[in-house]
């Protein structure tokens, strides 16, 4: 029986997709990657192989995603793996869907899918900010917050690419979560801003010059805070605000 070319065809897109292994794995192990031994998992020959044929790279980078999640790798880690692929095939920065659909695997492998959470970040989404606004108020607009807090937001520089963007708001999203571990709500404001409501402490002002000192000036974020206002129908006015205005 003759030769259909398919045979040939997947031999071809074989060899590409070790070939592209191969280049992946060095730069990554180059550039972002300290354990060498634990880059390689099969989501990386999906991805190889889905550029190489041309099939679906987001659904790759998906499983890529969750695959790095489930061995623990952080998402900034991840991300930067992901850069390095992109090099390697000519692309330079990888496209925000291949970005967003990562880290939807990210989430969903290693982290909780409920409703109240972001897809790409993993922050709580504005509306669960407005639902914990309503908590401190316990009577309305009748009384201020029984105790006092502060709604700390940082803000991401408008002006940088999409992919650098989203980018650094995932992973300082992730920073964020470490930061914040006294009970504080860390939420999405928007694309570009990031809100969290922490109880008033003596010890306040000087964690978030820390985080000013960190995180904060890693990622290019102002960081700035202001007390809740006295009544609930101000505070959701001020978080709309403040969504509406970095779109």
């Amino acid at each position: 029986m003759g030769d259909d070319g398919r045979g040939a065809g997947a031999c071809d897109h074989g060899v590409r997709t070790r070939e592209l292994r191969a280049l992946w794995g060095r730069r990554s192990r180059a550039q972002v990657w300290d354990q060498a031994e634990d880059w390689w998992t099969p989501a990386v020959d999906a991805v190889c192989a889905a550029f190489a044929t041309g099939a679906d790279l987001a659904d790759a980078s998906g499983r890529l995603g969750a695959a790095r999640a489930r061995a623990g790798i952080g998402v900034g880690q991840s991300l930067a793996d992901l850069a390095a692929f992109t090099e390697v095939v000519g692309w330079g920065e990888p496209p925000l869907g291949l970005v967003r659909a990562l880290a939807e695997g990210w989430v969903g492998g290693g982290r909780s899918t409920d409703t109240c959470q972001d897809a790409l970040t993993g922050l709580a989404t504005p509306a669960y900010l407005r639902t914990r606004l309503g908590e401190l108020y316990p009577f309305g607009d009748d009384e201020p917050p029984a105790v006092a807090h502060r709604l700390v937001v940082l803000t991401l520089d408008p002006t940088i690419d999409p992919w650098r963007r989203a980018a650094r708001l995932i992973v300082l999203g992730y920073e964020l979560r470490r930061f914040f571990d006294r009970g504080e709500s860390v939420c999405l404001l928007s694309r570009g801003r990031i809100a969290v409501i922490a109880q008033e402490a003596e010890e306040l002002d000087g964690r978030l010059s820390e985080l000013r000192r960190g995180s904060g000036w890693e990622h290019g974020a102002g960081v700035w805070a202001i007390p809740l206002p006295r009544t609930l129908r101000e505070a959701l006015t001020l978080i709309d605000g403040l969504g509406r205005s970095d779109r």
